[in-house]
């Protein structure tokens, strides 16, 4: 995997930029499978532009690496919501069994729809969803915070 950079420099009020179109290519110079231009603003400034030509490499890099890490976030909310709407009905009887911490034993997708669904059936409701999971508070808030959702008890 490659790049193709294309720079466009302008003045705007005395103060120099130019925008570095990256677009990521394949090995034959064809762009990637919807590959979509990134653009680096960068100060027109001589030492500036030659420190951007010269680490462009790590530039793309860190664009791949961002890139893999949003669809990477998107699979797991995609698989989120998959586990909650299909195993909706496995809930009560996991959460009816519970003894001890459960979300130990789950991926990060099934511990996500698991807290979603806790969420959901308990209102938010802190206590009976420590309850429900087995868990203890800073536990619960630290496995909300670790799957991205907030605490919020109700009003």
């Amino acid at each position: 995997m490659g790049y193709r950079a294309r720079t466009i420099n302008t003045r705007d009020k005395g103060n120099g930029y130019s925008a570095i179109e990256v677009v990521l290519v394949e090995s034959n110079g064809e762009p990637a499978e919807g590959a979509i231009p990134d653009v680096l603003m960068v100060n027109d400034d001589l030492e500036t532009l030659h420190f951007v030509q010269n680490n462009m490499g790590e530039f793309v890099g860190n664009l791949v690496r961002v890139k893999q890490m949003n669809e990477r976030r998107a699979e797991i909310e995609e698989n989120a919501r998959l586990f909650q709407r299909n195993l909706e009905p496995l809930f009560s009887l996991i959460t009816a069994t519970a003894k001890d911490h459960i979300l130990d034993k789950f991926s990060h997708s099934l511990r996500k729809a698991l807290l979603l669904m806790a969420m959901e059936r308990y209102s938010c409701d802190s206590d009976l969803m420590c309850r429900a999971l087995g868990l203890t508070r800073p536990k619960l808030e630290k496995e909300l915070k670790r799957c991205g959702l907030v605490n919020l008890d109700p009003v």
